[in-house]
């Protein structure tokens, strides 16, 4: 049996892409034999922590807000002592203990801030899967999505230049320590997978690369005479509505049968102001019901994401199902989603951006497809092939079985070799400190066994120089350690084992055996 718990919480993001891909997930992995789905809910307005069942079965581990609003350390480690205390009497039933049941565990995450719950979580179950889906990296909402701008930033010897880039340093950091110690991370995107395996140093083997999915079916197409262009998304400076509104109010007069539909919230009032010489041309729906966008989809005839970071839009995917051109950037995730409608592209220069260049682009793009019939027909047939081969929800939940099931065949697997060198970090930090511990495996000797096991690893694979110097160091420092507190207490026999595998690999131990 499978146990997947997936985390999530109500912010914003959850009501929008985020929250659209954990009911995708849970829909189509609940259906699959032998597979229990729950999830971690934080930040819900409830008053105290509870678990509730819902109508199809699945269980909800529902967890309150902090007065301060931070998912912290301190919030995650409350989560953590919450959901251990009921988990094995969740999965493991008095049947399953007799007939020992298999059950294997994944913790699925969903956001950056919670690596202290995951970290903690692994510690407690060593035989779960860590899967982090990336569904946004922090530094593109900081650098509107520029590559170029951000390995600058973070290039070996530059000296970040203000609080802004001091914090993109800080949260590909953090970023980077969450993907190290997850087992399998989740991709959107062949452009992120690249950043993630090159920028955050993150092995091949555990990246997986699985667009989002909607249903197995395309959406009816409806007759109308209508010429809506539509925006759906939140009203942020990264989506570029304003380069958009533009372009429309330089080419409305020559198409006066086309409208500006935008469906979203957040600020208004820039874009109201922007929209004064077109009062009766576009139109602010708001935040919308699914049902209700729906229904705007229908009657749309293009479609607009001039978007500086995407990872794999909903949006666009909801568009392609119905059939609607989709003119978007070349950023990120959103490049590739237009691989069958290349003409469709804005290409944004990284290097020197040009507002006026910019729109111009989307100007051109929309008043090719309103003035070419037959250009809009192909790119209609176009983007709708692209979402059958790319975008059903059975693709999606097929690539997460398929990532569980390679991660769980992974031969004599615990952690992801990515994390080992934070481990190093942590066992070298507890040899200078000296803290008073016990002396049994899970204390002085796990160290000592633990600094053994990763010198002969590195010597074996014959890589790491530098690590291995360093570790081999601080074995000798341990040493010295373990030989002042062997004086009192009796070693454990694991400890007496290790120091016989170093004596015969030619490593002089000092200690008697006891």
């Amino acid at each position: 049996m499978t146990h997947v718990f997936i985390f999530n919480n109500a912010s914003r993001a959850a009501n929008y892409g985020i929250g659209t891909y954990v009911r995708q997930i849970s829909d189509g992995l609940a259906i699959l034999p032998d597979y229990t789905v729950s999830f971690v809910e934080m930040q819900v307005d409830t008053k105290e922590f509870s678990i509730m069942k819902d109508s199809s079965g699945k269980l909800h581990y529902q967890i309150p807000a902090m007065m301060s609003g931070n998912e912290n350390e301190s919030y995650c480690r409350c989560i953590y002592y919450f959901l251990v205390r009921n988990i094995e009497s969740a999965i493991k039933t008095k049947t399953d203990r007799e007939n020992e049941t298999e059950h294997r565990i994944i913790f699925q995450f969903n956001y950056f801030q919670h690596l202290s719950l995951a970290a903690l979580l692994k510690g407690q179950f060593p035989e779960s899967r860590i899967i982090l889906t990336v569904h946004y990296l922090s530094w593109c909402f900081e650098l509107k999505g520029n590559l170029s701008k951000m390995r600058n930033i973070v290039a070996k010897g530059y000296t970040p230049a203000n609080d802004m880039e001091i914090g993109v340093v800080a949260s590909i950091q953090h970023e980077k320590v969450f993907m190290h110690l997850a087992d399998e991370i989740l991709v959107m995107s062949r452009e992120t997978m690249d950043i993630v395996f090159k920028d955050y140093e993150v092995s091949r083997d555990k990246l997986h690369l699985i667009y989002n999915g909607l249903y197995n079916e395309l959406a009816p197409n409806e007759v109308t005479l209508s010429r809506n262009i539509l925006f759906v998304g939140r009203l942020d400076e990264i989506k570029g509505l304003r380069y958009l509104i533009d372009a429309f109010i330089s080419i409305a007069t020559k198409h006066a049968d086309a409208n500006l539909v935008i469906a979203g919230d957040g600020d208004f009032q820039p874009y109201l102001a922007q929209c004064r010489s077109l009062p009766n041309r576009i139109t602010f729906l708001g935040k919308l019901q699914s049902d209700e966008v729906e229904q705007w989809y229908k009657i749309a005839y293009i479609g607009v994401m001039p978007s500086f970071h995407e990872q794999c839009s909903y949006t666009v995917i909801e568009m392609m199902r119905h059939g609607i051109p989709v003119i978007g950037t070349d950023s990120t995730g959103l490049g590739e989603m237009l691989d069958n409608t290349p003409e469709l592209r804005i290409h944004i220069n990284e290097d020197e951006f040009d507002e006026k260049a910019f729109t111009e682009q989307i100007a051109q793009k929309i008043d090719l497809l309103l003035s070419d019939e037959e250009e809009h027909k192909k790119a209609s047939e176009a983007v709708k092939l692209l979402y059958m081969e790319r975008y059903r929800v059975s693709d999606m939940t097929e690539g997460i079985q398929t990532s569980v099931h390679s991660s769980f065949n992974r031969k004599d697997y615990v952690i992801s070799v990515d994390y080992l060198k934070y481990i190093d970090a942590h066992m070298m930090q507890l040899v200078n400190k000296h803290p008073d511990i016990d002396c049994d495996f899970f204390g002085l000797s796990g160290i000592g066994i633990y600094l053994w096991w990763r010198i002969t690893q590195l010597i074996e694979n014959k890589n790491e120089g530098y690590q291995l110097t360093l570790l081999q160091e601080y074995l000798i420092y341990y040493l010295d350690w373990l030989s002042e507190v062997s004086m009192h207490e009796e070693l454990p026999p694991e400890m007496i084992y290790t120091l016989t595998k170093m004596e015969k690999q030619g490593l002089f131990c000092i200690f008697s055996k006891k």
